[in-house]
């Protein structure tokens, strides 16, 4: 496994890793965002469809990139803080059509956020608006950062939907 750092401005760090998850798997997780559908209806800083905030509750199909996300962030923070609990607590899928974009936002309450990529050919990336770097994530790309980032995304141009799942981990001292 390759992992990416991108240290932008002491202390900020951007990890992109390719997960190396099976296509066939990554298609049922596809196929389960588009079965669940709009739950937010471009109420939110995303102006996609969106799930709800809990797409593990929703359906089991995400248990395996969960915890295989989860175990992963934990295994890049742990040696830094080893006294810390770190714990799931949203988790979304997006399907970017054409037109679709988020607006720029942060995820101030929670420690560490993430995005994997189900299905993007990366050329609508994802933006970190204050530390002018941008992220041009393809297929099975996970891009891992501190959730008070503010990032955002451009107009989705493509024909081809832009399929993604993020979240957002938080901890809890031992």
């Amino acid at each position: 496994m390759i992992v990416n750092n991108h240290h932008l401005k002491t202390p900020v760090t951007i990890s992109e890793v390719k997960l190396g998850i099976p296509n066939d798997y990554k298609l049922k997780c596809i196929d389960e965002i588009y079965k669940l559908g709009d739950s937010q209806d471009k109420t939110t800083n995303v102006k996609a469809i969106m799930t709800s905030y809990f797409l593990w509750k929703e359906s089991k199909t995400f248990d395996i990139l969960f915890d295989k996300i989860l175990n992963l962030i934990i295994s890049l923070k742990k040696p830094f803080n080893p006294t810390k609990e770190y714990k799931l607590i949203e988790a979304w899928g997006a399907i970017y059509k054409k037109g679709h974009y988020t607006i720029p936002h942060g995820h101030g309450l929670f420690s560490t956020s993430f995005v994997y990529y189900l299905k993007s050919n990366g050329s609508t990336p994802l933006i970190f608006d204050e530390v002018g770097f941008q992220a041009n994530a393809k297929d099975d790309m996970l891009i891992i950062f501190p959730s008070y980032l503010i990032h955002s995304v451009p107009i989705h141009n493509d024909k081809e939907d832009r399929v993604c799942i993020a979240g957002n981990i938080s901890y809890d001292e031992k």
